[in-house]
């Protein structure tokens, strides 16, 4: 017997109008995935759901699964974890706007949902804390190169994409345009062309792993953000006009 209802934190991905006075909620949910709920009356008062149907918080859902469907029914939700500071700066509410469109656009219904949620949770609260567009740009990068990795899509950085080998001192840093990663000379497809990095660039891809305090320069980050947008195309079916914004913010 199903339970009659689900209890999960969740985070909005996008917020629908519905008949009069009702709004259907993308949800991503830690423990149910995505899922879509109603939240009946939410625009004829006021005070119920106050302040729960904007994205860039953690909600407490409880959710009340659909007898036909799939359109979850929204009993109540309670803001748990709130970005407040996220709208302090005009680059940090943007980057976190461009991040839940990103994963809105990308993560699919039936996928298991927690290392994502937690990622996109994490980097909320890591935007709302960077003191200028340099450091929103490097959470920006981070972000994607590990939900690249978390969708199966990782950008090999250490070796060749195609053949393993680790790349010699006196070759130079070739990166597929097709979003791969490092490509040696002996696996560049006749008539291919590759996308030469900086060591510049290529010492802040190799960062976004770990954490860093090294001051990047705007040209080797903007650089290194067009390696991921192509690394992007992937797992995206368009581009997606947020991040086209954002670069000009930034």
């Amino acid at each position: 017997m199903a339970p009659e209802v689900e209890q999960t934190p969740a985070l909005v991905l996008r917020k629908v109008d519905f008949g009069e006075s009702h709004v259907i909620l993308h949800l991503l949910c830690r423990d149910l995935g995505r899922v879509s709920a109603v939240a009946r009356g939410a625009r004829a008062s006021k005070r119920r759901f106050s302040g729960c149907l904007e994205p860039l918080r953690v909600l407490d859902a409880t959710l009340k699964p659909p007898r036909k469907g799939d359109l979850f029914t929204a009993e109540a939700l309670d803001v748990s974890e709130d970005f407040r500071a996220l709208e302090d700066r005009i680059e940090r509410v943007m980057a976190a706007g461009y991040l839940t469109e990103l994963v809105r656009e990308t993560f699919r219904e039936g996928e298991d949902a927690r290392e994502v949620f937690e990622l996109l949770r994490r980097t909320y609260g890591s935007l709302s804390r960077a003191s200028d567009s340099a450091e929103v740009q490097r959470e920006l990068l981070s972000f994607e190169m590990a939900l690249l990795s978390l969708y199966g899509f990782p950008l090999n950085l250490r070796r060749c994409a195609r053949c393993g080998a680790s790349p010699g001192d006196d070759e130079s840093l070739r990166l597929s345009r097709r979003g791969e990663g490092l490509v040696c000379g002996s696996c560049r497809r006749p008539g291919e062309s590759l996308g030469l990095i900086s060591a510049e660039a290529f010492g802040i891809l190799l960062s976004l792993s770990g954490p860093s305090t090294t001051t990047w320069d705007s040209e080797p980050l903007a650089q290194a953000g067009r390696v991921l947008e192509n690394a992007l195309e992937q797992v995206l079916e368009r581009p997606l006009l947020t991040r086209d914004l954002l670069q000009q913010v930034l």
